[in-house]
Protein backbone atom coordinates (compact mmCIF):
# COMPACT_ATOMS: atom_id res chain seq x y z
CA UNK A 1 0.00 0.00 0.00
CA UNK A 2 2.88 2.37 0.78
CA UNK A 3 4.30 1.68 -2.68
CA UNK A 4 0.96 2.50 -4.33
CA UNK A 5 0.63 5.75 -2.37
CA UNK A 6 4.20 6.74 -3.30
CA UNK A 7 3.45 6.06 -6.98
CA UNK A 8 0.25 8.12 -6.87
CA UNK A 9 2.08 11.05 -5.23
CA UNK A 10 4.92 10.75 -7.76
CA UNK A 11 2.52 10.80 -10.71
CA UNK A 12 0.63 13.74 -9.19
CA UNK A 13 3.83 15.76 -8.70
CA UNK A 14 5.04 14.95 -12.21
CA UNK A 15 1.71 16.13 -13.61
CA UNK A 16 1.87 19.41 -11.68
CA UNK A 17 5.47 20.22 -12.57
CA UNK A 18 4.98 19.06 -16.16
CA UNK A 19 2.31 21.71 -16.70
CA UNK A 20 4.51 24.60 -15.67
CA UNK A 21 5.85 26.57 -18.64
CA UNK A 22 9.43 27.80 -18.42
CA UNK A 23 9.74 31.40 -17.21
CA UNK A 24 12.55 32.30 -19.58
CA UNK A 25 12.63 31.68 -23.32
CA UNK A 26 14.52 28.65 -24.51
CA UNK A 27 17.00 29.45 -27.28
CA UNK A 28 17.44 26.82 -29.92
CA UNK A 29 20.45 26.15 -32.07
CA UNK A 30 21.53 28.61 -34.71
CA UNK A 31 22.02 27.29 -38.23
CA UNK A 32 23.80 29.04 -41.06
CA UNK A 33 25.31 28.51 -44.47
CA UNK A 34 27.26 30.54 -46.99
CA UNK A 35 28.77 30.58 -50.45
CA UNK A 36 32.34 29.33 -50.07
CA UNK A 37 33.40 31.26 -53.19
CA UNK A 38 32.49 34.67 -51.74
CA UNK A 39 35.22 36.88 -50.31
CA UNK A 40 33.39 38.38 -47.33
CA UNK A 41 36.26 40.75 -46.57
CA UNK A 42 35.19 42.80 -49.63
CA UNK A 43 31.70 43.45 -48.23
CA UNK A 44 31.59 46.91 -46.67
CA UNK A 45 28.01 48.12 -47.22
CA UNK A 46 24.45 46.83 -47.18
CA UNK A 47 20.84 47.89 -47.50
CA UNK A 48 17.59 46.30 -46.39
CA UNK A 49 15.14 44.78 -48.86
CA UNK A 50 11.60 43.70 -48.00
CA UNK A 51 10.46 40.35 -49.38
CA UNK A 52 7.16 38.49 -49.00
CA UNK A 53 8.53 36.42 -46.09
CA UNK A 54 9.12 39.64 -44.15
CA UNK A 55 5.39 40.35 -43.94
CA UNK A 56 4.87 37.45 -41.52
CA UNK A 57 6.89 39.32 -38.91
CA UNK A 58 4.97 41.91 -36.92
CA UNK A 59 5.88 45.56 -37.53
CA UNK A 60 7.29 46.10 -34.02
CA UNK A 61 9.42 42.95 -34.27
CA UNK A 62 10.70 44.11 -37.68
CA UNK A 63 11.91 47.32 -36.04
CA UNK A 64 13.54 45.35 -33.22
CA UNK A 65 15.30 43.04 -35.69
CA UNK A 66 16.53 45.90 -37.90
CA UNK A 67 17.85 47.85 -34.90
CA UNK A 68 19.72 44.81 -33.57
CA UNK A 69 21.16 43.92 -37.00
CA UNK A 70 22.19 47.50 -37.77
CA UNK A 71 24.03 47.74 -34.44
CA UNK A 72 25.90 44.47 -35.03
CA UNK A 73 26.70 45.26 -38.67
CA UNK A 74 28.13 48.64 -37.67
CA UNK A 75 30.28 46.91 -35.04
CA UNK A 76 31.59 44.60 -37.80
CA UNK A 77 32.51 47.60 -39.97
CA UNK A 78 29.59 47.49 -42.41
CA UNK A 79 27.63 50.63 -43.24
CA UNK A 80 24.08 50.94 -44.44
CA UNK A 81 23.92 52.78 -47.76
CA UNK A 82 20.82 53.42 -49.88
CA UNK A 83 22.61 53.45 -53.25
CA UNK A 84 24.77 50.66 -54.64
CA UNK A 85 25.40 48.55 -51.53
CA UNK A 86 27.60 45.46 -51.70
CA UNK A 87 24.80 43.24 -50.35
CA UNK A 88 21.10 43.31 -49.64
CA UNK A 89 19.89 42.04 -46.27
CA UNK A 90 16.52 40.32 -46.00
CA UNK A 91 14.71 39.12 -42.89
CA UNK A 92 12.36 36.18 -42.89
CA UNK A 93 10.50 34.73 -40.00
CA UNK A 94 7.38 34.26 -38.09
CA UNK A 95 6.35 31.67 -35.59
CA UNK A 96 4.81 28.27 -35.32
CA UNK A 97 2.99 26.44 -32.55
CA UNK A 98 4.89 23.89 -30.52
CA UNK A 99 3.24 21.38 -28.19
CA UNK A 100 4.73 19.78 -25.10
CA UNK A 101 2.95 16.70 -23.84
CA UNK A 102 2.92 16.04 -20.11
CA UNK A 103 2.53 12.87 -18.07
CA UNK A 104 -1.25 12.88 -17.70
CA UNK A 105 -1.95 13.46 -21.43
CA UNK A 106 -2.13 17.17 -20.76
CA UNK A 107 -0.29 19.51 -23.06
CA UNK A 108 1.09 23.03 -23.25
CA UNK A 109 1.03 25.05 -26.47
CA UNK A 110 3.49 27.88 -27.06
CA UNK A 111 4.98 29.78 -29.96
CA UNK A 112 8.45 29.22 -31.33
CA UNK A 113 9.71 32.33 -33.09
CA UNK A 114 12.02 32.00 -36.09
CA UNK A 115 14.32 34.70 -37.45
CA UNK A 116 16.27 34.11 -40.63
CA UNK A 117 18.60 36.79 -41.95
CA UNK A 118 20.00 36.44 -45.46
CA UNK A 119 22.49 38.40 -47.53
CA UNK A 120 22.24 38.64 -51.29
CA UNK A 121 24.99 39.87 -53.58
CA UNK A 122 23.80 43.23 -54.96
CA UNK A 123 25.13 42.56 -58.47
CA UNK A 124 24.09 38.96 -59.04
CA UNK A 125 21.12 38.83 -56.60
CA UNK A 126 22.34 35.41 -55.45
CA UNK A 127 22.15 34.49 -51.79
CA UNK A 128 25.66 34.40 -50.31
CA UNK A 129 25.01 33.95 -46.57
CA UNK A 130 22.16 33.18 -44.20
CA UNK A 131 21.71 32.50 -40.51
CA UNK A 132 18.67 31.39 -38.55
CA UNK A 133 17.79 31.26 -34.86
CA UNK A 134 14.73 30.06 -32.97
CA UNK A 135 13.46 30.92 -29.52
CA UNK A 136 10.37 30.08 -27.52
CA UNK A 137 7.98 33.02 -27.32
CA UNK A 138 5.29 33.34 -24.70
CA UNK A 139 2.09 35.36 -24.90
CA UNK A 140 2.87 36.99 -21.57
CA UNK A 141 6.11 38.61 -22.80
CA UNK A 142 6.44 42.33 -22.34
CA UNK A 143 7.89 44.51 -25.12
CA UNK A 144 11.16 44.70 -23.15
CA UNK A 145 11.33 40.90 -22.97
CA UNK A 146 10.69 40.66 -26.73
CA UNK A 147 13.49 43.21 -27.28
CA UNK A 148 15.84 41.00 -25.27
CA UNK A 149 14.85 37.74 -27.01
CA UNK A 150 15.29 39.28 -30.47
CA UNK A 151 18.59 40.98 -29.58
CA UNK A 152 20.03 37.70 -28.27
CA UNK A 153 18.80 35.76 -31.33
CA UNK A 154 20.34 38.29 -33.74
CA UNK A 155 23.59 38.30 -31.76
CA UNK A 156 23.76 34.50 -31.95
CA UNK A 157 23.13 34.59 -35.71
CA UNK A 158 25.91 37.11 -36.30
CA UNK A 159 28.42 35.08 -34.32
CA UNK A 160 28.72 33.19 -37.62
CA UNK A 161 29.40 36.28 -39.75
CA UNK A 162 31.70 36.78 -41.48
CA UNK A 163 32.29 33.07 -42.00
CA UNK A 164 35.76 31.84 -41.25
CA UNK A 165 37.49 30.27 -44.28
Amino acid sequence: MKYLNACIVGVFLAAIFGCVAPEEPVYHDVTYDYDINTDFSLIKSYNWVAMPGTSRIGPFDQIRIKDAVNTLMEAKGLKIVPDKPDVFVVMYGGSYKAIDMTVMMDYAVYNVGRIKLAMYDAESNFEIWWGEARADLFQTMTPAERDQVIAIAVQKIFQNYPPQP
